[in-house]
């Protein structure tokens, strides 16, 4: 009896041993902001919230399930445009910085980190030469120095070449590191669809099975290039202009010779500086079949009119108020303003065209 009653023991427990779940693999990620009494952070990853908390003398934890790979995370307060976005190696880290200068926030216990804010020092450092050659060049555009103009004008395409070269390099010689795969979608806007392709089959050759959060995105990013590229149909959408009523894209096409759909916003200052370029194209153009049809990411509809009207723009123009989330953001894979697609017969002829070399393309495709 004792021998039997023994066995069905061993039995129960054996049985709640099968049946009880493994405890879920987690890390911290610990939040020390200054500047956020009250504010709530948002953990994020891939796009979306994980979790919410408040911050309390300016911290906050997080406690996170250990994922496969090692993805990017990101943390998000209200009144920041977007994430800061960092690393964790399925490990405990630690942020730290200001709320109001979220740029410049440290994470602490991640090699992955360490490394992105390596090339981050290296990156800025081209940023620093540009905004030099940028002020050399507006000082010889208002002493008037066409020479000089020229010249300058040179050296900064010459230091953008050089800096997107500093970023494929980068991504070429870490195939299989996370980080470069984060590079690669992070700065994916300064590449042709062609050069993006290369690299992502460089990732693969060095190995298939790899896998990762921003790899994933940066092949999603290429295939809707692809798709909205020269040559390619046109993606129909509708949404509300100005007076509210709803305007199709489609419908604004067939009524024209040219299109212009210029993406854009009133917070942009890019977009603010080449809208006189555009107002000329339009002036010029127009009453040979050119028109526009200008797609804003604002959020703030009077901000939006009264850039408009601010800068005299007196085409067509619809928004759906959402900023970076508008629907046409995914349909044209637009990850930068401004961009703009030019239309002929329901094709898209070309894409991303700024001052001079717009004015040449739409004479060329008017004639």
């Amino acid at each position: 009896m004792k021998t039997r009653a023994l066995l069905f023991a061993l039995a129960v427990l054996a049985l709640a041993a099968c049946n009880r779940q493994p405890e879920a693999k987690t890390f911290k990620v610990s939040v020390d902001l200054a500047n956020t009494e009250g504010k709530t952070a948002y953990l994020m990853k891939n796009g979306q919230k994980l979790d919410s908390a408040e911050l309390v003398n300016w911290k906050a934890e997080f406690n996170t399930p250990v994922c496969k790979d090692n993805e990017m995370y990101g943390l998000m307060l209200k009144g920041w445009r977007r994430p800061f976005m960092f690393f964790t190696d399925n490990k405990d880290v630690q942020l730290e910085g200001d709320a109001q200068n979220p740029n410049n926030i440290i994470v602490k216990g991640s090699e992955s980190q360490a490394r992105l804010d390596a090339f981050n020092e290296g990156y800025a450092a081209f940023d620093a030469k540009l905004d030099s050659l940028g002020q050399l060049l507006q000082q010889a555009k208002e002493n008037g120095g066409q020479e000089a103009v020229q010249q300058l004008q040179q050296q900064y395409a010459d230091m953008e070449e050089i800096q997107k070269m500093y970023c494929f390099d980068y991504v070429w010689e870490n195939p299989k590191d996370a980080v470069a795969h984060y590079v690669l979608y992070r700065y994916k806007w300064a590449f042709s669809p062609c050069e993006l392709r290369t690299m992502i089959d460089n990732i693969h050759s060095a190995d298939s099975t790899i896998t990762s959060g921003s790899l994933q995105q940066a092949e999603d990013y290429l295939v809707k290039q692809e798709r909205v590229q020269a040559g390619q149909p046109m993606l129909d959408f509708t949404q509300d202009g100005v007076d509210g009523q709803p305007l199709t894209l489609s419908e604004l096409a067939a009524g024209t010779k040219l299109l212009l759909v210029d993406f854009w916003a009133s917070w942009c200052p890019d977009c603010r500086k080449e809208n006189p370029n555009v107002v000329a194209a339009y002036q010029k153009f127009h009453e040979k079949g050119f028109d526009i049809l200008g797609v804003s990411y604002d959020t703030d509809a009077e901000a939006w009119k009264a850039a408009i009207e601010k800068d005299g723009l007196t085409w067509h123009h619809v928004s759906d108020l959402k900023g970076w989330s508008n629907a046409t953001s995914d349909l044209y894979a637009i990850s930068f303003i401004p961009q703009n697609a030019l239309i002929k017969d329901g094709m898209i002829v070309a894409r991303n065209l700024e001052g001079e070399e717009l004015m040449e393309e739409i004479e060329r495709q008017l004639k």
